[in-house]
């Protein structure tokens, strides 16, 4: 680093977690605030007791990104949405429902959520979402104009309204807002007014139909504001719906690295096959996404089994393409050890002084074992394994 660098670039992680902190106080938030750097993130007590969290991260990458001119702007607008939890929503529902929007979260970010709880000892998130595919989540939010707040199915009662009244009411206000949907070339549509709910444009399904495509709608959406729309049959739309992706997903609010496909009133995830000429480069940003999703489980997981002290071994998701251009997931299952397996294509078996056994699909192992593979309730999808296959299962799965 430069020495202008130093005096005029974009504060380090601890600096820009110390400034936000003061800030917060600044604006009268009285909590006590911990600051946590292996998780990039602050931690707020009220009488010794968790009262919330803040991470950073996404905050960080759009303040060093902004121009220096720009960041006490930016600043007070994230200090604004960190207090926006304290404003009290309208008694009636009528007063409130011109401000509801629909929101799309990761199904991981929930998860995380849930696993950081555990840790920390606070309270699950109660909000209201229904699945969109197998990975992603949507729910009802009160679009404030300086933040955007979450609601809870406690809210929600007090209102007496149900998950899909307030939903309807949602993409109707969405329907009215102004839409940004480019054309990029003939073959690709991108939702991209940049308000933060061009993801969730995904659910204004009677517009999305009516985009001409080449096949069926397929849809991506790599993060928060990026919503990529074109055909099941159009090579070049979806190449260039990859293209655009694979840039979009390394930014803030990322999200999913996995296709939809419109069938009917739902989206569903889709895979083009083995047989498509882009079928590798799907698979590679699948890949890459879920080995993301995985290593976050895995830490937090490890956290808790070390608080819990619990010996269970998490096993990591990995993936590697072959000589061949086979691109594939696998895991590691060791004999006498207590393991928690991601779901992947393959599974290697593990004995001390033998290496790798034996070598399968997950299907071909499952058919001679899967009475002591276990699923759980995770997400990402893990199975719990207590009993390594004797050599005769070992040889049958070895043949298989």
């Amino acid at each position: 680093m430069g020495l202008f660098d130093g005096l005029f670039g974009p504060p380090k992680p601890g600096k820009f977690a110390g400034m936000l902190a003061e800030a917060l106080h600044s604006a009268g938030d009285t909590r006590e605030v911990d600051y946590e750097p292996d998780e990039f993130r602050l931690v707020f007590f009220e009488n010794g007791s968790p009262a919330g969290v803040t991470n950073l991260a996404n905050m960080y990458s759009q303040f060093c990104a902004a121009e220096r001119s720009e960041r006490d702007g930016y600043m007070k607008t994230i200090v604004r949405a960190a207090l926006s939890h304290f404003k009290v929503l309208p008694d009636d529902f009528e007063d409130a429902s011109h401000d509801i929007q629909p929101k799309l979260w990761t199904r991981a970010s929930f998860e995380k959520i849930r696993l950081r709880q555990m840790i920390d000892g606070g309270q699950n998130p109660n909000m209201p979402a229904q699945l969109i595919g197998e990975h992603l989540l949507a729910g009802p939010v009160y679009d404030l104009p300086e933040s955007i707040r979450s609601l809870s199915n406690d809210e929600l009662e007090a209102w007496g309204v149900s998950y899909y009244e307030i939903m309807e009411v949602a993409r109707r206000n969405l329907e009215e807002t102004d839409l940004a949907f480019a054309s990029v070339g003939e073959s690709l549509y991108a939702s991209l007014t940049g308000d933060s709910y061009d993801a969730s444009r995904i659910l204004l399904i009677d517009l999305i139909r009516k985009m001409e495509v080449d096949g069926d709608h397929i849809a991506m959406i790599p993060n928060r504001d990026s919503l990529l729309i074109t055909g099941s049959d159009d090579e070049d739309g979806l190449k260039m719906m990859l293209d655009l992706a694979d840039e979009q997903i390394q930014q803030p609010y990322s999200m999913i690295g996995t296709p939809l496909r419109l069938e009917g009133e739902e989206w569903v995830d889709w895979n083009p096959g083995a047989s498509h000429p882009l079928y590798n480069r799907f698979r590679a940003m699948e890949l890459k996404w879920f080995h993301a999703e995985y290593t976050d489980q895995k830490s937090l997981m490890d956290a808790i089994n070390e608080q819990q002290h619990e010996d269970q071994f998490v096993a990591n998701f990995s993936a590697v393409e072959t000589e061949s251009g086979e691109l594939f997931s696998y895991c590691v299952w060791s004999e006498g050890v207590d393991t928690l397996l991601p779901k992947t294509d393959r599974i290697m078996f593990f004995r001390e002084g033998d290496d790798v056994v034996a070598d399968a699909a997950w299907d071909d192992v499952a058919a001679i074992v899967g009475n002591v593979i276990e699923p759980t309730e995770d997400y990402p999808s893990r199975f719990c394994v207590n009993t390594f296959p004797n050599d005769r299962q070992l040889n049958e799965i070895c043949q298989g």
